[in-house]
């Protein structure tokens, strides 16, 4: 990660003092050039030293700031799949609630390369730490960075960062979740602030979850506890495109309409989640414009007569 700032040290050979007669123009000329370029580098580290102090005055360990990234130290790693790892950073408590849906930047400082993650559990201010599922991609940077770490190790991350839509508590009738790999995440962030919000007992929530095999569900164990504890107002439907061929617990292939429709409620006010890979978002309901904004509503929610204050698609 960021690496502290190191002064560097010039060592000067020492010599026996020496009668000199003559000092020739073609001995001092390296000597001024290499003192000169010498000078320059000392100006150009302590410039970039007293700049860094500046901007990182009053940055504290563990304190977000959704301006800069600041230094968050590794509490704990946990292996949750074959390829994922959950991280758990320590964070310092706020007397506010942490915004849902929202996301940190976390930042590979070795390439100056930042990558969003949703930390899962709902209120990280509250609860001291923050909690993000990391998948281990080969070509992806950042995520090996995060899957090397242990812990008292520091990852630097920016946030929280919102999204333009904010679940508001009692304002929906039906949450329609659908995620595919690691599309879990703000979806278990929003789960678990619905359920676990005493004021907020009538949402009914809905889950289908699609993933390539069995050992690539996350958060598998934490959804079927969910389910079990509320199993009046939150049901997980789980679809592999290579189901366990002794378990009739998953629907086998991809995510087809009639699913969809087997799922949804009658709910009044009601809005679904899609987060997943951008095929899949093209296939549910159309992936995002290239501003970022929300885009047009395509796909199988299309199909299904939704329309799209009823729909929303995440980063």
């Amino acid at each position: 990660m960021l690496k502290g700032i190191s002064h560097s040290v010039i060592k000067h050979s020492t010599c026996q003092p020496q009668k000199r007669l003559f000092a020739t123009y073609n001995n001092s000329l390296p000597n001024t050039k290499w003192r000169y370029i010498a000078g320059i580098a000392l100006i150009t580290a302590g410039g970039s030293y007293l700049g860094w102090r500046y901007f990182n005055k009053g940055l504290k360990i563990g304190t977000l700031n959704n301006e800069r990234y600041v230094p968050l130290e590794v509490l704990k790693k946990e292996q949750i799949s074959p390829d994922s790892y959950l991280l758990r950073l320590s964070v310092s408590a706020n007397e506010h609630h942490f915004p849902v849906p929202s996301c940190v930047y976390v930042k590979d400082d070795t390439i100056q390369v930042m990558r969003p993650y949703t930390p899962i559990n709902p209120d990280p201010y509250h609860d001291g730490f923050m909690d993000l599922v990391i998948k281990r991609y080969q070509n992806g940077s950042v995520s090996r960075m995060l899957s090397a770490l242990k812990p008292k190790d520091k990852a630097f991350v920016r946030g929280p960062m919102t999204e333009e839509y904010g679940y508001k508590e009692k304002s929906l009738d039906e949450v329609g979740l659908i995620a595919g790999g690691t599309g879990i995440s703000p979806m278990y962030q929003l789960i678990r602030r619905i359920l676990e919000n005493t004021d907020d007992k009538h949402t009914r929530i809905w889950l289908i979850y699609g993933n390539k095999t069995l050992e690539d569900i996350l958060l598998k164990k934490e959804l079927d506890q969910l389910q079990e504890e509320h199993n009046d107002r939150f049901k997980v439907k789980y679809v592999l495109e290579l189901p366990p061929s002794d378990s009739d617990d998953y629907e086998k292939g991809y995510i087809t309409k009639e699913m969809i429709e087997g799922m949804m409620l009658d709910g009044k006010r009601r809005k679904i989640f899609v987060c997943g890979p951008d095929r899949m978002l093209a296939y549910i309901c159309g992936e995002r414009a290239k501003d970022y904004s929300q885009g047009n509503v395509t796909g199988i929610l299309d199909q299904l007569n939704l329309v799209p204050n009823e729909i929303w698609k995440f980063q």
